[in-house]
Parts: C-alpha cells; sequence; structure tokens
C-alpha cells in the first residue's frame, strides 16, 4: 500500500460512521442519478409538453394534455387494465411455478439440484426472442407439446396455445419465472435442515413442513419473485406481441405506437410516467410489507 492509499484509509476511518456510508453509497447514488433519474426526469419534462398534430410535441411548451389524453381516452383504459390484469395473473403463476421449483431444487441433492439450478440460470444466457420462438416451437398446434399429446391418443385436435392470450402469459413466464425461481431459491438456501427434520419428528407430514417451515422463511423471497415478475410484466412488450394474437395490448406496446406510430410523444411519455409510478407504487407497497428482519408482516 503506498503512503497516499494509507493516507486515504485513515481519513476514511476517522470519518463518523454515517459519513462513511454516504461515501461507499456515493458511487452507486451517482450510477442511479445517471441511469435512472436524469432519463427518468427527461420522461416527466416531456410528458408536460404541448401535443401538436405537426410534429412530436411543441418544443419548450408546458401543457397536460398528455395527461389528459391517459386520462379521459377508453382506450387507453382499456389497454391499461388488461396491462394490470396480466400482470397480476402472471404474477400469481411465476410465484407458484417458482416456489415449486425453488423447493424441489432445495430437497434435491448432489446433480439434481445442479440440473435444477442450471435450467434456471442457463435461461437467463437466452435471448428473450430465442425463448420466445422456442414458445412457438413447443406450444403451437404442430408444436412439440401438441405432437405428443396427439400422438398418446390423450387429445383427439391440438390446443391453441399460442396466438391468443394463453400464448402472451406462457410467453412472459419463460422470461420471469428463472429470475422468481433464483430469488426464492436463495432464500431457501438459507434454512437450516435440522428445522424441517425436527417439523417431522415431532408429527408433522409433508405438506405440514412446506405450510408452516417451508414458506415463512421462504416469504421474502416469494415478496422479490412477486415484485419482480409484477415489474417485468406490466411492462411486457415482446411477449404479448410476438406470441398473442394481436389483441392483446399492453401499455408498453401502445406507448411504441404512440412514440413510433402517432409521433404523440406527449401522450406516450405520459403513459409511460403513470406506469412508473404503478410499479413504484408495488415496489414500496412490497418493501412496506416487509419489516426490519426481512420477513413479510402478518
Amino acid at each position: 500500500m503506498s503512503l497516499s492509499d494509507a493516507r486515504w484509509t485513515r481519513a476514511f476511518a476517522a470519518l463518523p460512521a454515517r459519513w462513511r456510508t454516504v461515501a461507499l453509497l456515493a458511487p452507486l447514488l451517482i450510477l442511479d442519478g445517471v441511469v435512472f433519474l436524469v432519463p427518468m426526469g427527461y420522461l416527466f419534462r416531456l410528458s408536460l409538453a404541448e401535443r401538436t398534430t405537426g410534429g412530436a410535441f411543441v418544443e419548450g411548451s408546458w401543457s397536460l394534455s398528455g395527461y389528459e389524453y391517459v386520462a379521459e381516452t377508453p382506450l387507453v383504459h382499456e389497454i391499461f387494465a388488461f396491462t394490470m390484469g396480466f400482470a397480476v395473473l402472471v404474477t400469481a403463476l411465476a410465484v407458484a411455478v417458482a416456489v415449486a421449483y425453488a423447493y424441489a431444487a432445495w430437497r434435491a441433492t448432489g446433480w439434481w439440484r445442479t440440473a435444477l439450478l442450471a435450467g434456471a440460470v442457463l435461461s437467463l444466457f437466452t435471448t428473450i426472442v430465442v425463448k420466445l420462438f422456442a414458445v412457438v416451437l413447443v406450444f403451437s398446434p404442430r408444436g412439440v407439446l401438441n405432437d405428443l399429446l396427439v400422438g398418446a391418443g390423450v387429445l383427439t385436435e391440438p390446443l391453441l396455445l399460442v396466438d391468443n392470450p394463453v400464448g402472451a402469459v406462457i410467453a412472459q413466464l419463460y422470461i420471469v419465472v428463472p429470475y422468481a425461481v433464483l430469488a426464492v431459491y436463495a432464500v431457501l438456501s438459507t434454512l437450516d435442515d435440522h428445522l424441517a427434520e425436527a417439523a417431522r419428528d415431532l408429527g408433522a407430514d409433508g405438506p405440514a413442513v412446506f405450510r408452516e417451515v417451508v414458506v415463512p422463511h421462504a416469504r421474502p423471497g416469494v415478496a422479490v419473485a412477486a415484485v419482480i415478475s409484477f415489474t417485468w410484466s406490466v411492462g411486457a412488450y415482446p411477449a404479448p406481441l410476438l406470441v398473442g394474437s394481436g389483441s392483446e395490448q399492453t401499455n408498453a406496446i401502445l406507448v411504441s405506437q404512440l412514440l413510433l406510430a402517432e409521433f404523440d410523444w406527449p401522450a406516450a411519455a405520459a403513459l409511460a410516467v403513470v406506469t412508473v409510478a404503478v410499479v413504484l407504487a408495488a415496489l414500496l407497497a412490497g418493501l412496506w410489507r416487509l419489516d426490519d428482519g426481512g420477513e413479510l408482516l402478518g
């Protein structure tokens, strides 16, 4: 260590604990400000510009016309309601799948655990377009799943699982479930196996151990998985656009249309700001439900 490094170390150690925390957080706060606050500030300013048919927006103007469009247009209300319902449904399904998958990985040993975790991790290395193409290959009427079910005599005709709301939900699950699985497993991995064994010794069966021991311990991971799934699903764009029927429009799709097709930037920015506000409200609600110990409040 050089003399200057030693001086900086002594100076940092001499700071009060509060200022040491501020110094450590400063780089992260600066990064957040550059990559989030500055773009969001510009987006908010753009949402307050005057709408015009002669261009994207009236530069230097101030107006609430973008928010009036969001508040007064029935189509926006329908799309917003569909987006929220879509996000809630995907979140519920993703959390259920994540809890079951993470529990199976936690209970597994040896190469079984490695294989289950590798399946979740490797999925993160696959691009969204490839994932959605896989959804079409597996779930289309001439896809792998329908060919197996029809060939085995389980079905007499293929199921329609793509180009409809079901396809949009399945595709979005392909995107968010791996993140939810890792969030739940990260918490379950800290659970002492002896607690489950003690519950069995006291007479609890498998479902009771899962309900009374595993689920309470996994609640923080479930909360994180829910927040991640909801945030991704509120901003869903490729899944409903590419695997849905075209009528499953979300806020993100509408924002894209307003920006690129109608050149109505204030309305698009206003809808984006409202969507971000809903996501932030969900995040704050999730944090509020967490106590200092990291467990969900009852």
